[in-house]
C-alpha cells in the first residue's frame, strides 16, 4: 500500500499466495502505520481486490474503491513505477539459497525505499517528505491557535 503523496510504503506483507489474504494483510498493517484510513483505495482490476472480503472490508470503513481500466497500467503509475523500482533494487531473487533469505531482503528493501532512497519526484525520501510536512503541519497549528491583539 503506498500513500501516493509521500510516496511512503505503508502497508505490506509477504506471502506464496497473491491473494485476498495477502492484501489485506497489507490493508491492515497500512491502518496500523498510520492510525488512518484512506478515502480512496485505488487499485488494479485484480481479483483479489474485487473479492467481496475486500470490497466489504473498505466499503465498511466508507472507503471509496477506485480501480483501473483492463489493460491500462498507466491508470495505476504509482504502484507500476514502485514496482519497477522495487524489483531493480531487490535484484536478481535466485540469489537467495532459502525463503527466509528472500523474505529478509523484501522487507530490507521496501525500508531502504522509505528511508534511504531519494524519490525524483520530492527529492528526499518519502519518510523525510512524510516529516516534512507532518513538522510544518504541527508549525500551522501551533500559529493559528496563538491568539493576537
Amino acid at each position: 500500500m503506498i500513500d501516493i503523496y509521500s510516496r511512503e510504503i505503508i502497508g505490506h506483507a509477504v506471502s506464496d499466495k497473491h491473494d485476498t489474504e495477502l492484501i489485506r494483510e497489507a490493508l491492515f498493517m497500512a491502518y496500523e502505520n498510520t492510525n488512518s484510513k484512506p478515502e480512496i483505495h485505488h487499485s488494479d482490476q485484480g481479483s483479489e481486490y474485487k473479492s467481496q472480503d475486500y470490497t466489504e472490508e473498505l466499503e465498511s470503513k466508507n472507503i471509496k474503491i477506485s480501480m483501473s481500466k483492463k489493460a491500462s497500467p498507466w491508470e495505476n503509475g504509482f504502484q507500476e513505477s514502485y514496482y519497477k523500482g522495487f524489483k531493480d533494487d531487490l535484484g536478481d531473487i535466485r540469489r537467495f539459497n532459502s525463503l527466509g533469505e528472500l523474505v529478509e531482503a523484501v522487507y530490507l528493501t521496501i525500508d531502504y525505499y522509505n528511508s534511504k532512497r531519494i524519490h525524483s519526484a520530492i527529492s528526499m525520501t518519502p519518510k523525510d517528505f512524510k516529516n516534512e510536512y507532518e513538522n510544518k503541519f504541527k508549525h500551522l497549528n501551533k500559529l493559528s491557535s496563538v491568539s493576537g491583539c
